[in-house]
């Protein structure tokens, strides 16, 4: 199995450093537009400089790919900042991860790429890719290209269609609507380019994993149009396997066309689709186990899965179409519409841990029920950007005026059913009839599951206008003013019952969580979002700033009458410090912060109900982050993070937990003042470097790079009942790039683990295991692989 596959990648790159290096070309004329717009003053004006194979040949050969000539530098952050002013010169903390780091990464997924960036951790599975860690805070705000796609489009993120992933640090809700106040990721896509560009990937490694990846791009030709103004791009990937986990089959496939019309010289119109077809069993992790807390990961191998083998695949299945539209009035003045449709259904019907049968310390026993769910999903997001620039007094004034929408509906079913205990440590497969998995989809649906089920509709509707001022005076001092002002619905229709608890209590039905939604009452809030920032710079490579911004956050969670909880409402101060070294190649972040968030919702931790929960009174997140990206020298490139973070409950609000229906049982929950937050490391980094050898030197073409991604401990949950104990990672890559028969390749080998470490990246809060259930669904970090590939490009 893997072991063939590495045999495989071995033998390929032994004879492709038999071939005698060939001199990679210069850029080729007419190639200017895979160059990154200007932006004057940021480090991504900058030259790639020492890419592999860049200046090493005087004749014309193959284009360098857009992703090399922009190399380990942040392209301009449009779609994050919404203004035309250079990410040095703004007051807030936004960290990019440039593709060329996504391909020497070999980063398949978004989890893979945000590991880059300090103070952001995953806690997603291998099916559902939208749930991390910033700063502290749990967020499922992920952003393509400035527009939400809600937890409504449940799909796993392939970087086939990526350009750059970039992260904004803080409170975010000004920008973009309801948002949680760690940050926001926004995944930014390639777009169509004028000038013809081809490539192919095959990737192959161990545990089976098969993966093709197509990007073609260029002018298309239409009678009575002129020639470039039409462009079309057709990226995408289709991948098998790939995952450590016994049981688990990953079958992938991902396709993101898109064309773009040039109408005249002032106006221009995108169209984006995406398309995404997933089947897989998902990872439900494995448990922490204990006498008494604090619980720890159980100590088995990393494969072990407490899936079976005749589990059938989770289907996922996700469709996008976006536009873009924007037209400069002038040459400071432009309007730009924004607008985005998504729709997703996923099934899955898997084995998860049983929150009110623990594993047995003695036995070794641990409980499993089949849990059957099910979403249908919709969401709308759209925007309407005014853009400007004008002076008043001499300084430059650069304004954005805005207003964005956001509708979101979906339908989900949960239940379980059955129990199906295994040994931890000597598991014996094959005692879960095929027909179960089946069946416990009709069984909720004739009301006879025997554990929980609930039916739940869902409806947000956000409406935000805001307005934004960049000031700028001297040319060194910035000052950022804003504000904007929400208008929020929410409705949710719950109908729920856990029958192994209350088996006396009314059995629920869809229609009656559909009626539910029908008659209740549009939760209405309302929220103004002041934000201020300064930035000076005392000479022109240096830059400090400091900021306060108000954030209004989404209702996390409804009451057990299906009632929305309190919207979560957060402040943050920030203040740190911006180089641009190296003329411009090398740039830095040192931030300070400090954010606090009231109505924090956390899960109640005696039930498996997802809504089960309550708003804490106030808790505060304060660290120091520092990101570091681009090139040291001409050969050597960086991209690198650190922080330390403290997360904490500072006051809470504890209340009775009364089960619907029955009143005499109610439970007092338990004070967390003191309490870390769930999945955030207190001190967590990374540091990735390559080095391209120099043209004139014998092994030119080749290009090494390494790196360490590193965590402290970490609790799983608000309770702080289990840890996840901390981890150092080590990876490495070696690729060669050579042109033949009028194409460029590049051969390439990716090692993950080298030292074979055990680690857990994080644990299932939100996806399979919640409340009292989320110390079952720790997700193992993958053991020692390596994968090859081989792209070719014209």
């Amino acid at each position: 199995m893997s072991h063939s596959s590495e045999t495989r990648a071995a033998v390929l790159l032994a004879a492709l450093s038999m071939t005698a290096p060939v001199p990679a070309p210069a850029q080729t004329a007419g190639d200017s537009s895979l160059v990154l717009p200007e932006v004057s003053g940021s480090a991504s004006t900058a030259p790639a400089g020492g890419a592999a194979g860049e200046g090493g040949g005087a004749g014309a050969g193959p284009p360098l790919s857009p992703s090399e000539k922009a190399g380990y530098s942040a392209p301009p952050v449009a779609s994050s900042a919404k203004i035309d002013v250079p990410q040095f010169d703004l007051p807030i903390s936004i960290q990019t991860v440039p593709e060329q780091v996504i391909t020497d990464q070999n980063a398949l997924s978004l989890a893979d790429t945000i590991q880059n960036v300090s103070g952001v951790r995953s806690n997603s599975n291998n099916v559902e890719g939208y749930v991390y860690n910033i700063r502290g805070f749990t967020t499922t705000n992920v952003f393509r290209n400035g527009l939400l796609v809600g937890t409504a489009i449940p799909q796993s993120y392939d970087t086939s269609n990526l350009t750059a992933v970039e992260v904004l640090k803080g409170p975010a809700s000004f920008l973009f609507g309801r948002a949680d106040p760690g940050g926001v990721i926004n995944r930014v896509t390639k777009k169509p380019l004028d000038t013809p560009y081809y490539s192919l990937t095959q990737e192959f490694g161990s545990f089976n994993l098969w993966r093709t990846v197509v990007d073609m791009t260029g002018p298309v030709a239409i009678p009575g149009i002129a020639d470039k103004s039409v462009s079309y791009r057709f990226s995408g990937s289709y991948q098998n396997g790939g995952d450590f986990t016994d049981f688990i089959n990953n079958q992938n496939i991902f396709l993101a066309p898109s064309v773009s019309w040039q109408i005249d010289p002032a106006t221009k119109f995108t169209v984006e689709a995406e398309y995404n077809h997933q089947n897989a069993q998902s990872n439900v992790g494995q448990p922490a186990i204990g006498s008494l807390p604090p619980y720890f990961p159980a100590p088995i191998p990393a494969y072990r899965s407490f899936g079976e083998p005749n589990e059938p695949p989770d289907t996922v299945r996700s469709s996008l179409i976006s536009y873009d539209f924007k037209h400069n009035f002038n040459s400071d003045w432009a309007i730009e519409n924004r607008f985005l449709a998504a729709r997703a259904t996923i099934t899955k019907a898997d084995l998860g841990g049983d929150p009110f049968g623990s594993p047995d310390p003695v036995l070794n026993s641990f409980n499993r029920n089949i849990v059957y769910q099910k979403l249908t999903g919709t969401n709308y997001s759209t925007n309407l950007d005014l853009t400007g620039k004008f002076y008043v007094l001499g300084a430059r004034n650069d304004v954005l005026i805005g207003a964005d929408y956001f509708y979101s509906y979906y339908n989900y079913i949960l239940g379980g059913n059955g129990n199906y205990p295994i040994n931890i440590y000597n598991p014996v497969y094959g005692g879960v009839p095929t027909s179960a998995f089946y069946d416990v989809a009709s069984l909720i649906w004739q009301r006879s599951a025997d554990n929980f089920t609930e039916f739940a509709s869902n409806a947000n509707k956000d409406l935000g206008v805001y307005a934004q001022d960049s000031i700028t005076l001297f040319d060194n001092l910035h000052i950022l003013l804003g504000g904007r002002y929400d208008l929020a619905d929410v409705r949710s229709g719950v109908d729920s019952t856990d029958f192994s608890n209350y088996p006396d209590l009314i059995q629920p039905t869809f229609g009656q969580g559909y009626a539910n939604f029908g008659k209740a009452q549009n939760i209405h809030n309302q929220a103004f979002s002041p934000r201020v920032g300064v930035n000076f710079q005392p000479v022109p490579w240096l830059s400090f700033y400091g900021s306060y911004t108000k954030s209004f956050g989404a209702n996390n969670g409804v009451s057990a009458l299906g009632v929305p909880l309190a919207p979560e409402i957060a402040e943050g101060w920030e203040g740190g410090v911006k180089a641009e070294l190296l003329d411009h190649r090398l740039t830095g972040t040192l931030a300070f912060f400090n954010i606090t968030k009231s109505n924090y919702f956390t899960p109640n931790q005696s039930s498996i109900d997802p809504f089960a929960g309550r708003g804490i009174g106030l808790v505060r997140s304060t660290g120091v982050e520092l990101d570091v990206l681009g090139k040291l020298t001409d050969e050597w490139s960086i991209i690198a993070s650190y922080a330390h973070i403290d997360a904490r409950v500072v006051n809470d609000l504890p209340s009775n937990f009364c089960p619907p229906g029955s009143p005499d049982t109610c439970v007092a929950s338990t004070s967390y003042v003191g309490n870390s937050l769930n999945s955030y490391a207190p001190d967590s980094g990374s540091v990735w470097l390559t080095y391209a050898v120099p043209p004139d030197a014998l092994l030119h073409g080749w290009t090494f790079g390494g790196g360490v991604f590193a965590a402290g401990n970490r609790w799983g949950d608000d309770a702080n009942t289990f840890i996840l104990p901390a981890y150092a990672r080590l990876d490495a890559m070696a690729k060669y790039q050579f042109n033949a028969g009028g194409a460029r390749w590049t051969a390439q080998i990716n090692l993950k683990n080298i030292a074979n470490a055990t680690y857990y990246e994080g644990n299932d809060a939100f996806f399979n295991n919640t409340g009292a259930a989320a110390r079952f669904g720790v997700f193992p970090g993958a053991p020692r692989a390596v994968t090859a590939s081989l792209r070719v490009e014209f």
